[in-house]
């Protein structure tokens, strides 16, 4: 048995299993619908270096819209990398595609966090007859320009120059699964200050949720390559920021935009020049909150989404 089988304890509606694709298994973690939800169902992607136990505190809640589930893309969690993966960001837009059709899901809500959103925002330009909706938590979206990059936020300064590193997932669950001689204890609180703003306050059950995941991965070879292929990948597409802005240009689906002012990785900004550029979608970056909202402010994320759903008509 899996080490986070046993953590899922706290959420039991969770279920953690697989799906049978084209040539692959992908690992999910899956929730029914609520009798009541009307059906809709959910797709939720997680960011670099993360999986989808990073989903985890907010699914039991998303499911009284509908079914959800959350997969592991290729390299991360416990879907394996296969030699036929181009391990791109396009790639992984193809790989939820495939996905959602094993699903037997023609239309779907997709919510992505950070790597997640990028893809989910590519995903809904070039093919919006799948979409109904998009939730993009901290996506990681490019300035308009390159130079954006040459001003960096004082959250980034803050943030991530002294930690040396731009991956928040691959440092987060690093951090809790090595916790111990490999790490000292400042290291692990700078990690996780990525994530929350008090990480003294951080549910202990989900920090073992997230210290099971990364105990799980073992040697974590596919991870590591993974890493590097889609960093490549991203930074690819943020030298030259044009066809993801035509990209979110494009988008027809009702879409939220969540975020925070304290981000290190995707400056608030960014954020709020994407959310003027699209004056019909609803967006919120909130004061002192970071990457990856639906880990640090479940509460929050979950009230955010119910009230977006009471006002956004599907396409």
């Amino acid at each position: 048995m899996h080490r986070v089988t046993t953590q899922l304890a706290d959420w039991p509606s969770v279920t953690d299993t697989h799906l049978d694709l084209p040539g692959r298994r992908a690992r999910i973690l899956e929730v029914p619908g609520r009798p009541s939800s009307g059906g809709r169902p959910q797709l939720l992607v997680h960011g670099l270096g993360g999986s989808s136990v990073t989903w985890v505190p907010v699914m039991e809640g998303l499911a009284e819209h509908g079914p959800v589930v959350a997969v592991d893309l290729p390299g991360f969690g416990r879907t394996p990398i296969e030699a036929s993966d181009p391990l791109t960001v396009e790639g992984y837009v193809d790989f939820v595609l495939e996905v959602a059709n094993a699903l037997g899901w023609d239309r779907f809500t997709l919510h992505g966090n950070s790597m997640g959103g990028l893809v989910g925002t590519l995903l809904g330009a070039a093919h919006p007859h799948r979409l109904d909706r998009l939730v993009l938590v901290s996506p990681a979206l490019p300035p308009r320009s390159p130079l954006g990059f040459l001003r960096p936020s004082r959250a980034t300064i803050d943030g991530v120059l002294p930690l040396a590193t731009s991956s928040l997932g691959a440092l987060a669950l690093g951090a809790v699964g090595l916790a111990g001689p490999e790490l000292d204890q400042r290291r692990n609180r700078a990690l996780l200050s990525l994530i929350y703003s008090e990480p003294e306050g951080i549910d202990p059950a989900v920090l073992g949720l997230m210290a099971a995941e990364f105990a799980d991965a073992g040697a974590g070879v596919d991870r590591r390559r993974a890493l590097l292929a889609l960093t490549r990948s991203i930074s690819r597409l943020w030298a030259n920021p044009r066809s993801t802005w035509s990209a979110i240009r494009a988008v027809q689906a009702p879409t939220l935009l969540l975020g925070g002012t304290h981000d290190a990785l995707v400056p608030a900004k960014v954020l709020r020049a994407v959310i003027a550029s699209r004056p019909d979608w609803e967006g919120h970056v909130l004061d002192d909150r970071r990457h990856a909202l639906m880990l640090e402010d479940p509460e929050s994320y979950l009230d955010l989404v119910a009230g977006w759903l009471t006002r956004a008509v599907a396409v």
